[in-house]
C-alpha cells in the first residue's frame, strides 16, 4: 500500500508516519506543502492519502477538489483540529473518504485507513486481473471506448458516484466526450428509464432563458398561444443535462440557484409552483473556479452543481485510446457511408497517433471519416488524410514555427538545435520521449527527410 501524509506541521508528520511504519506500512511519503503535494498527487499512483485541513496558502479542501478528479480511485482521509459538520460535508461530497478530528485515536485511524484501502481495491479491481476492472463497469458505459487504465479509473469512480443521484460537474476540453459521459451517468444512476434532456446552457439567449427553463402558461406573453413545460418539467424524473454552464449569465444564476435549492419550478404567466425530480449533470471547458474569483459565477451555485467532480482528460493523455478510437470511428463510418474497408495501415496508425488533437475525439472522428470517404482501396492510407508526402514544400531554414503549422519541420528544427538530443527535444516539443521517437520513425519513411534527420 502506496501512503501519503500531507500536514503543515513537522510534528504531525513524524508522528503519523511513524505509528504507519511501527504498523507495517513501509511505503509512506510525506509533504508539508499543499501546492507541492498536489502537483506530486497528480504524478504519482498513491492508494491513500492523509490531509490536513488547515494549512497556508492552499487547505486541505482545495488541495482535495484540486487533485480528486484527476486521481478518484485514491481514496483521501481528512485530518482536522475543527470538529465542523458543514465543513465535513463538504469535504464528503468533494470525494473524501472519511473526515477524521484531531487528535485521533491510533486504532481508529489505522481501521479508517484499512476500510479506504478496501474501497479502493473494490473501485479499481486491485483483487483481481485487468478484466476483472472491466467487468465492474457496467452496460452503461459501454459506449466510452477507451483502454486507458486512468480514464478506466474514472468511469469506475463515475458509476459508483451515479448511483448517488447527486449533482455531477463534468469538465475537460472540448471534444473530449462530456455529453457521452452525462449519458453513462444518467444509465447508471436511479432514474435510468427516465428522461434525458440536454441542453446547451450557451445556446439559450437571456431574454427566452426563463421561458425555456421554467415553460409559461398560455397567455403569458404575445405568441404564448399554447402552455409550454421547461426544460426542468421536461427532465422530470430523470436527468437535466446542461452544457457549458459557465456560460450561464450571472444576472440569471440566482434564479437558477433557487430551483435547485426548492426543488419547484414558476411557469411564467402561472403563480402555481411545479415540484420537479431532476438530477442535475453539468459540464464546461470553463475554470469555474476562477470565474467564481473573477465575479462571474456565484460561487454557492458552483457548489450546488459540483458534488460530484469529474474531469476528462484530453485526447493527447490518452494516446494507447488513438488506434481503437480509430477503428470504432471507422466502422461507424463505413456503415453511414455504405463502404466497406478493412482497417488501416500501420503507416497511417502512425499518422493518427503524431497529431495534436486540439479538437480531441471529436476530431479525430471527423479525420477518420473524411478518410473512408477519400479511401480508394481496401484500407485506408496517409494519403486519405490528405498528408502531403516529403520535407520539399517546406523551408527548413525558416523561422521557428508551431506544430498546428508544421510538425515535421518544428520537430526537426528543435532537434537540430538541441545537436540531436531526443530527451531534451521532447521536453522542448512538450511531447513523450516516445511520442518523439515515433514521430521520427515515421519521418524517415518520407521523402527528403531521412538524410536531414540523418545529418542531425
Amino acid at each position: 500500500m502506496k501512503i501519503f501524509v500531507v500536514d503543515d506541521e513537522p510534528i504531525a508528520l513524524s508522528s503519523v508516519r511513524r505509528l504507519l511504519r511501527h504498523r507495517g506500512y513501509q511505503d509512506v511519503e510525506v509533504c508539508d506543502s499543499a501546492p507541492a503535494a498536489a502537483a506530486r498527487i497528480k504524478d504519482g499512483d498513491f492508494d491513500v492519502v492523509f490531509v490536513d485541513l488547515l494549512m497556508p496558502g492552499m487547505d486541505g479542501l482545495q488541495l482535495l477538489e484540486a487533485v480528486k478528479p484527476f486521481k478518484p480511485s485514491t481514496e483521501f482521509i481528512m485530518l482536522t483540529a475543527v470538529d465542523d459538520v458543514n465543513t465535513a460535508v463538504k469535504a464528503i461530497r468533494l470525494g473524501a473518504y472519511d473526515y477524521l478530528v484531531k487528535p485521533v485515536e491510533n486504532e481508529r485511524l489505522l481501521l479508517t485507513l484499512e476500510h479506504a484501502y478496501e474501497r479502493r481495491g473494490l473501485l479499481t479491481g486491485l483483487a483481481g486481473a485487468g478484466s476483472r476492472q472491466e467487468r465492474l463497469l457496467s452496460e452503461a458505459f459501454s459506449a466510452i471506448v477507451t483502454q486507458s487504465p486512468r480514464l478506466k479509473e474514472l468511469l469506475l469512480f463515475a458509476q459508483t458516484m451515479a448511483r448517488s443521484g447527486n449533482p455531477v460537474l463534468i469538465t475537460g476540453e472540448s471534444g473530449t466526450g462530456k455529453e457521452l459521459l452525462a449519458q453513462a451517468i444518467h444509465q447508471a444512476g436511479p432514474e435510468p428509464d427516465g428522461p434525458f434532456v440536454a441542453v446547451n446552457v450557451a445556446s439559450v439567449s437571456d431574454s427566452l432563458f426563463e421561458s425555456q427553463f421554467f415553460g409559461h402558461a398560455r397567455g403569458a406573453f404575445t405568441g404564448a398561444t399554447a402552455s409550454y413545460p421547461g426544460f426542468f418539467e421536461q427532465a422530470n424524473g430523470g436527468t437535466l443535462f446542461l452544457d457549458e454552464i459557465g456560460e450561464l449569465p450571472r444576472n440569471l444564476q440566482v434564479k437558477f440557484l433557487r430551483v435547485l435549492e426548492e426543488k419547484k419550478v414558476t411557469r411564467l404567466g402561472d403563480p402555481q409552483q411545479i415540484a420537479v425530480n431532476v438530477r442535475i449533470v453539468s459540464a464546461t471547458n470553463v475554470d469555474l473556479d476562477k470565474a467564481c474569483q473573477e465575479g462571474a459565477f456565484r460561487l454557492d451555485l458552483m457548489y450546488r452543481l459540483k458534488s460530484v467532480h469529474l474531469h476528462l482528460p484530453p485526447l493527447r493523455e490518452r494516446e494507447e485510446d488513438i488506434p481503437l478510437l480509430a477503428e470504432h470511428f471507422l466502422h461507424r463510418a463505413c456503415l453511414r457511408h455504405g463502404k466497406e474497408l478493412s482497417g488501416f495501415t500501420p503507416e497511417a496508425i502512425d499518422h493518427l497517433q503524431l497529431q495534436e488533437y486540439p479538437g480531441n475525439i471529436r476530431q479525430l472522428a471527423q479525420q477518420v471519416e473524411n478518410a473512408v470517404l477519400m479511401a480508394a482501396g481496401p484500407f485506408i492510407i496517409p494519403e486519405d488524410f490528405g498528408q502531403q508526402a516529403g520535407p520539399s514544400q517546406f523551408s527548413f531554414a525558416r523561422k521557428l514555427c508551431t506544430l498546428k503549422e508544421d510538425a515535421e519541420a518544428h520537430t526537426a528544427y528543435v532537434l537540430r538545435q538541441s545537436k540531436g538530443d531526443h530527451p531534451r527535444a521532447a521536453k522542448i516539443l512538450g511531447v513523450t520521449l516516445r511520442h518523439l521517437q515515433r514521430k521520427i520513425a515515421v519521418m524517415k519513411k518520407q521523402p527528403g527527410w531521412r538524410q536531414i534527420l540523418d545529418d542531425i
